[in-house]
C-alpha cells in the first residue's frame, strides 16, 4: 500500500511540473543594426507583432527579402501600440534604424 501512495505522489508531482510550463507568449527585444530573420529563431510563416518600447526614441523597421528587395517598412513612435509584420521567411534580412527598443513577439 505504501509503495502506491508513494507512486501516486511521484507521479502527481511530475505531471503538475509538466503541465505547469509557462504559457506567455515568447518575446524578443532588439536595438538598431542588421538581423537575419534565421538566426534571431523566428519561425516560418508566423505572424509577428512588434512594438516599440522606448519612452522618448523612433524606431524604423525595414523588412527585405534574400534578393534584397524591400517588402515592408514600419515607422514606429515611442511606446507605440502593436502592429502585425508580414510573415517573416528565414531569408529576409531586418534592419532597424533609430535608438528606440523593438519588441518582437507572436
Amino acid at each position: 500500500m505504501l509503495k502506491k501512495v508513494s507512486l501516486f505522489i511521484c507521479f502527481f508531482t511530475l505531471s503538475s511540473i509538466l503541465l505547469s510550463s509557462p504559457t506567455m507568449a515568447s518575446s524578443q527585444t532588439l536595438k538598431k543594426g542588421f538581423y537575419k530573420a534565421g538566426d534571431l529563431n523566428l519561425s516560418p510563416d508566423t505572424i509577428y507583432t512588434i512594438q516599440n518600447n522606448s519612452f522618448s526614441e523612433r524606431i524604423y523597421i525595414l523588412i527585405f527579402d534574400s534578393k534584397a528587395t524591400p517588402l515592408q517598412g514600419v515607422r514606429l513612435k515611442p511606446q507605440s501600440p502593436k502592429f502585425n509584420l508580414i510573415p517573416l521567411q528565414p531569408g529576409y534580412k531586418l534592419v532597424l534604424i533609430g535608438e528606440g527598443e523593438l519588441e518582437i513577439s507572436d
